[in-house]
């Protein structure tokens, strides 16, 4: 079964992801025509119906393009509890009696 991806859409790290993460089941062909990333999937253990192919890879797809959207949309939010993890308690003390 082919799937095509817009890269516009999913990005190779979203993507990557949802093969590797598909790959003890089935055997993954990558191919890139432009913005559109083409994807044979063949299933390594039996026959898989080409729909249910189609909807797991779909299903990882958008797990993982919602996986980046939090990721990005929460780094700021890390780096200052990373920052205030680490830094020495005294100095987060002088500046909050500021």
């Amino acid at each position: 079964m082919k799937i095509l991806i817009d890269r516009n859409i999913y990005s190779d790290e979203c993507i990557s992801k949802c093969v590797y993460s598909l790959s003890e089941v089935f055997q993954c062909n990558r191919q890139l025509e432009g913005n559109t990333e083409s994807i044979e999937l063949v299933p390594i253990n039996g026959l898989m119906p080409d729909e249910d192919v189609e909807k797991s890879f779909l299903q990882k797809l958008n797990d993982y393009k919602l996986r980046q959207i939090v990721f990005e949309e929460t780094k700021d939010i890390r780096t200052i509890l990373y920052a205030k993890a680490f830094a020495d308690y005294e100095d987060f003390n002088i500046e909050e009696s500021e």
